[in-house]
């Protein structure tokens, strides 16, 4: 029988975005670990799955509903059975304190951002929270930051530990850069210098003050070109639009790319910009510094958590360029490593996970 149970309800959920990714890449890793048994609910339960998604039900109710049935079972067989929920909900239960639970909570967006919010949404994510705090659950922060904004708002858990995303990124079998092409979809060609930025709609993400730094870079001859993937390339037109025709020509929105391309992108930029002024962990910025390239970031404590070391922390738009330029000099001279690649390596992140409820995992045995 299976020892873990996953959680992947997210899936229900169309605007988890990252969250799922993260999630994804999780399970995927932890399934890999030899002499573990862990289970996705989605493959356990593929009819109720399918009947949630197309009658729009939500995920909590699938959890609350799957969490009971799995709990009971497990104590009338007199088994263990773990559950791992990758996203701040715990299930409503009769059956203890989620004792046999690890929950993964992101950030606490809400608090910082309400406006962003729903007043219901933000009650609904205040009680589960709250519950999360006063569980005996495994709580899982993917940085300290985020543990500290959660314990400025609610008690500190019995049970909390900080671990941080898994990061997929390798610069193994990456071909040369084809010739140079302005097309959307192309790759970046060789030589050119360019900031390589991941868009974002939410206003947090700080996407004018990215463009406003670019401006002053490719002013001072210190970079020629922006980089953006993503979505949006209807908003960032439109941001663009105001700009001087020098200026906005020099931006291409290259729209969601193949992981492949992506890190062809990555490997060849001056440097990777996100100037957000929150996060929880900064995933993208991430996948650059595990793949050596600069970071030009903003001057808030995740990143200072993160990166401090590796990264240029530019506190305000009019940061000196003269230290930024000398910045990227020093990181081509002595390609720096990053601190917490290997915390962050998929391998190291499943082991971490599977050793929450002592299990016995050989560390040894873990795909890497």
């Amino acid at each position: 029988m299976y020892k873990y149970l996953f959680y992947d309800t997210i899936r229900l959920n169309s605007g988890a975005g990252g969250v799922l990714n993260v999630a994804d890449l999780l399970l995927k890793r932890m399934q890999l670990c030899k002499g573990t048994r862990i289970q996705p609910v989605s493959e356990l339960h593929p009819r109720l799955f399918a009947a949630a998604r197309r009658l729009r039900i939500s995920r909590f109710l699938v959890e609350i509903l799957l969490y009971n049935y799995h709990r009971l079972r497990a104590l009338v067989a007199g088994e263990q059975v773990f559950s791992l929920f990758p996203n701040y909900f715990l299930p409503f239960t009769p059956f203890g304190r989620h004792r046999d639970s690890i929950v993964i909570v992101h950030d606490l967006q809400y608090k910082v951002y309400p406006e962003y919010f729903s007043r219901t949404k933000r009650l609904w994510l205040d009680w589960c929270l709250w519950r999360a705090a006063h569980s005996q659950a495994d709580v899982v922060f993917i940085s300290r930051s985020s543990q500290h904004d959660f314990e400025r708002h609610f008690k500190r858990c019995q049970h909390a530990t900080v671990i941080f995303n898994p990061v997929d990124a390798t610069r193994a079998a990456i071909p040369t850069a084809p010739a140079a092409t302005a097309a959307p979809t192309g790759t970046a060609p060789i030589g050119e210098r360019y900031l390589i930025a991941s868009y974002h709609y939410y206003p947090h993400k700080n996407f004018i003050g990215t463009l406003k730094l670019f401006e002053r870079m490719k002013r001072e001859g210190l970079v020629d070109w922006l980089d953006i993937t993503g979505n949006g390339a209807a908003e960032v037109k439109r941001m663009t639009a105001t700009m001087a025709p020098e200026i906005s020509r020099c931006i291409r929105h290259r729209g969601l790319v193949s992981r492949k391309k992506l890190t062809q992108l990555y490997c060849g930029a001056a440097a990777f910009i996100s100037l957000s002024a929150f996060e929880g962990f900064n995933l993208s910025a991430a996948e650059a510094a595990t793949l050596g390239v600069p970071l030009l970031l903003s001057d808030i404590p995740v990143h200072r958590e993160l990166f401090n070391g590796y990264a240029f922390f530019v506190g305000s738009e009019a940061c000196d360029l003269g230290e930024l330029s000398q910045y990227l000099a020093n990181h081509r001279e002595t390609q720096p490593a990053w601190l917490h690649a290997e915390a962050c390596a998929p391998g190291t992140v499943a082991r971490r996970y599977l050793t929450l409820k002592r299990e016995a995992v050989s560390l040894a045995g873990a795909v890497q």
